[in-house]
């Protein structure tokens, strides 16, 4: 008995940091994507990026795009795997 409720609490602690874990990637996730776009503003408002050049707005949108889009997929994969730990967790039993 003893040795199955150790087991249990060994499991549930590592849930635990898993959880952690992709709730930092998340937060982490979150905080480059807005970095990301704050810093494309700032390259607007102080003109490095000139808008009236379309060169410059493609290549500027082409890379947006890719990285929002690289972002966004991380973020929705983190936080599959945050829904899916409470899961694990409500099927250990304490």
């Amino acid at each position: 008995m003893q040795k199955g409720n150790l087991s249990e609490k060994v499991k549930k602690n590592l849930l635990d940091l898993q959880y952690t874990k992709y709730l930092q990637y998340y937060n982490t996730s979150i905080i480059i994507l807005f970095t990301y776009v704050i810093g494309v503003a700032i390259a607007f408002i102080t003109k490095q990026i000139d808008y009236k050049s379309l060169n410059q707005l493609y290549l500027v949108g082409l890379i947006s795009l890719i990285t929002i889009s690289i972002v966004i997929s991380l973020m929705l994969n983190f936080k599959k795997h945050l829904s899916n730990i409470p899961h694990e967790l409500k099927k250990i039993n304490l």
